[in-house]
């Protein structure tokens, strides 16, 4: 799963490369965004289940402290959560890696900008 991972974080930072080289931050800082927005971040990651799963751990968290015990975890809440905690790690880095690429282009722009500009003149 780990390796499905990293080919679609290598594949989007493709993508989005792209059109950072070919010299348009606008266009990249647009996709950018559209990739960012939370609905996107966080699609698919939590699920009704997990709901379910974290609710019946706290009625059994609650009916155990009245009772004056403790209700550990259960063993698929702790795994949904490293799983959830891991995607989200891995989203993470993707987002932070297409800033890193949409502000490198636009830096770059700039520079070339400033460079093909021609040096004005102090009266």
């Amino acid at each position: 799963m780990r390796a499905r991972q990293w080919i679609a974080a290598a594949l989007l930072g493709l993508a989005c490369a792209a059109p950072a080289q070919a010299g348009d931050p606008p266009d990249a800082f647009a996709r950018i965004e559209s990739l960012l927005d939370p609905r996107v971040l966080f699609q698919g990651v939590v699920r009704e289940e997990d709901v379910s799963l974290l609710f019946a751990h706290l009625r059994a968290a609650l009916i155990a402290a009245q009772e004056g015990r403790e209700a550990p975890p259960p063993e698929a809440l702790n795994q949904r959560a490293e799983a959830i905690a891991a995607e989200l790690k891995t989203r993470g880095t993707l987002a932070g890696l297409l800033l890193l690429t949409a502000f490198e282009a636009a830096a770059r722009q700039a520079m070339r900008e400033a460079l093909t500009e021609p040096a004005s003149s102090a009266p």
